[in-house]
């Protein structure tokens, strides 16, 4: 009779065990998503590209998106904001430079100052280095935008023009690697903004 009752008792509690285990699971929450509200309002070039912000302009230039959040700093936020979208824009003008100097190097024939130096891999990557790092100076802020968590969102943008205008001061560069730059910079900026778009 014990026997039988020990047996019926941990039947029962077993199934009690296993019934508020299978609940316990199914409150467990999943993956944590984005509230959407705290992005409600937000403008295109924060949700889509930051090619929005200019819509069909056929402006040819690099931009990129920064936020940065968890500070009542507003000055912290729109500095870091800033500094990660100049980093990406340093990643896409920095891969850009690498394409134009390679596409030039391709199309080069006989005994060029170019082609011979810009035989090594690491010298092209060494220049497009350069090259990034001097003009991400000329990189302006164009936009900001707070979300309902207080997070900043920030638009920065590098143009065409301003391109240029670094290409055209580094000095230690050979006027060969800044004409090859520059001739193939405008188409290689647009092709850029339609992707990103």
């Amino acid at each position: 009779m014990r026997e039988s009752i020990r047996k019926s008792t941990g039947g029962a509690l077993g199934l009690a065990f296993a019934s508020t285990f299978a609940l316990a699971c199914a409150g467990m929450p999943g993956p944590v998503m984005p509230d959407s509200s705290v992005l409600a309002d937000a403008p295109d070039w924060v949700l889509q590209s930051c090619s929005a912000y200019w819509g069909d302009d056929d402006g040819a230039r690099i931009c990129g998106v920064g936020s940065a959040g968890g500070t009542k700093n507003i000055s912290l936020a729109r500095n870091a904001a800033i500094g990660r979208a100049r980093t990406e824009i340093a990643r896409s003008l920095q891969v850009k430079v690498k394409s134009m100097l390679k596409d030039y190097q391709a199309t080069t024939t006989g005994g060029d100052e170019f082609l011979i130096a810009a035989a090594d891999e690491q010298y092209v990557e060494d220049v497009s280095k350069q090259i990034t790092n001097m003009t991400l100076s000329g990189t302006a802020m164009q936009d900001t935008w707070v979300a309902h968590d207080g997070t900043m969102f920030t638009l920065v943008a590098l143009d065409i023009d301003t391109f240029e205008d670094s290409l055209k001061s580094m000095t230690d560069l050979s006027e060969t690697i800044r004409r090859a730059v520059k001739e193939r910079a405008d188409s290689s900026f647009r092709e850029l903004d339609e992707v990103t778009q």
